[in-house]
């Protein structure tokens, strides 16, 4: 007699009953991605700053940061911080501090260019006009070239943020817990790779596209009212 085939689990069912790790997973990834976006975002304008001003030795170095971040894969940055940086500096860390920092260091490189661009396109006779006003420089870059500059790099800042927002699976491979580890584990446990992979991806799909959403509403927004 012929032996009975085990039964797999509908795919409703396996979501629900791992529901609430998969959910865990879903919050570290989110925590994730916005303290890289703040800390990238934060990091990004500063270099921007140094590069768009030409400062003496600053901007040098920023460039070479830039060059270096911009052609070296995510996953080869997130080992430096992970094992690379505390074995030289003498300190230690956790996978999601590792995490963290390398995609700050990640994204800022590139979101400063992304806000260096913007900066750039604001139209030099706004800049003389505004001088001419007696603002003094800092007052300038502030009130007008920084408020007109980001309004015009925000679609590409949000392009960016989405990127981080699908980047942060890569953390599974130092052993951070997010969406994509989390799912791999239940997957382990209980071998149904269609249903995991395609539930991992739909919830990727939702919040990229809400975020991008979220850009296109802020810069219509700002458009209107600038």
């Amino acid at each position: 007699m012929a032996r009975a085939k085990p039964r797999r689990s509908p795919m409703p069912e396996v979501i629900l009953a791992n529901l609430p790790f998969l959910l865990a997973g879903l919050a570290v990834t989110l925590e994730l991605t916005g303290l890289a976006i703040a800390g990238g975002t934060l990091l990004g304008l500063a270099i921007a700053i140094v590069r768009y001003l030409d400062l003496p030795v600053m901007s040098p170095i920023a460039a070479i940061y830039v060059g270096f971040i911009r052609g070296t894969p995510l996953l080869v940055v997130l080992l430096m911080t992970y094992f690379a940086l505390p074995a030289l500096l003498g300190y230690t860390t956790t996978a999601f501090a590792a995490a963290l920092l390398g995609f700050i260091l990640f994204s800022g490189a590139y979101l400063a260019e992304d806000i260096r661009a913007g900066l750039a396109s604001v139209r030099r006779e706004l800049i003389e006009a505004a001088l001419a006003t007696g603002l003094t420089k800092a007052k300038v870059l502030r009130l007008v070239i920084l408020p007109q500059g980001l309004r015009r790099a925000m679609p590409s800042l949000f392009n960016q943020y989405v990127r981080l927002l699908k980047f942060t699976s890569v953390a599974s491979v130092i052993g951070v817990d997010e969406l994509t580890g989390g799912a791999l584990l239940v997957n382990a446990r209980v071998f149904q790779p269609v249903t995991i992979i395609l539930s991992v991806a739909a919830t990727y799909f939702v919040l990229c596209s809400g975020l991008s959403l979220v850009g296109r509403l802020l810069f219509a927004n700002l458009e209107v009212r600038t």
